[in-house]
């Protein structure tokens, strides 16, 4: 629990070494106001905007962690200063508590994320972040055996966060399947409904699928009854977007314009239909 204790900013910084002070940040959320990590033994606390003081949260990570890092960046992209403490937790893997500013406050609060939303994410904790302010998204990284995943969150006009991206793995590998894409980008809305996938290869790139028959018909559906005039010949490369048993949703760049279909792996194969 956060223990709010509001004191002078004075009597707050004559608490610490002058050591201390030096190496931890003090940055400014706005102009002309001031925010200062300050340090007590093994206790960290955030001198606030507003006069107030705050013992800090510190993730739980390795037993021979010396201390924890600081860093100040713009991680929910509001335009203010925010405060993550990062700690390493395994071989590879950062474990981070996040403290947000709020302006109309004038003091920071720990993001404390829903578990239904970790429920749904590759990473059981905020790992690795990274603000990407091109899509105004918060990536979070995390490392389980060979591979890095990855989920992605962005913020609602209250400050909390919803799943924007994740990937997903299949393991529902088919031997008889001719082609098998494991990996799958899902882009979410903040309702939490899939509205965009693609394949990604082992090094988070798009994956394409190349037309290995002469002439390959384009579903509607992933089913026989939904076979369309148009068709793709061989060659044609095409993005994967979804994966259904035999069934693949591709996307085609054609002259008139991006077009997403389904196509049939028994036809593009020449497969025995039972």
């Amino acid at each position: 629990m956060l223990s709010y204790r509001p004191l002078r900013p004075l009597l707050g910084l004559l608490l610490l070494p002058s050591c201390a002070l030096a190496a931890l940040p003090s940055f400014e959320p706005e102009p002309g106001l001031q925010a200062q990590v300050q340090q007590q033994g093994e206790r960290y606390f955030l001198q606030q905007p507003d006069g107030s003081r705050i013992e800090l949260s510190l993730p739980e990570g390795n037993e021979d962690v010396d201390a924890p890092s600081f860093i100040v960046d713009d991680y929910d992209f509001d335009g203010h200063s925010d405060l993550a403490i990062r700690i390493p937790v395994g071989m590879v893997n950062f474990a981070y508590h996040l403290y947000l500013y709020r302006p109309t406050q004038r003091r920071f609060e720990l993001l404390r994320m829903p578990a239904t939303l970790l429920q749904r994410a590759n990473c059981a904790e905020l790992s690795e972040l990274q603000p990407n302010r091109e899509e105004r998204a918060l990536y979070s990284h995390c490392r389980s055996g060979a591979r890095w995943y990855y989920d992605a969150y962005r913020f609602d006009e209250s400050g909390a966060p919803w799943l924007y991206k994740t990937l997903n793995l299949r393991y529902d590998y088919n031997p008889d399947l001719p082609v098998f894409f494991p990996i799958f980008e899902k882009t979410l809305d903040p309702q939490g409904r899939i509205v965009a996938s693609r394949a990604l290869d082992d090094d988070d790139r798009p994956q394409t699928w190349s037309v290995p028959n002469a002439r390959l018909y384009l579903h509607e559906r992933p089913d026989e009854a939904s076979r369309t005039r148009a068709y793709l010949i061989e060659g044609d490369v095409c993005e994967v977007l979804e994966q259904q048993g035999n069934w693949l949703l591709i996307r085609y760049a054609s002259r008139k314009g991006p077009l997403q279909r389904w196509v049939s792996l028994d036809e593009a194969y020449g497969l025995a239909r039972p």
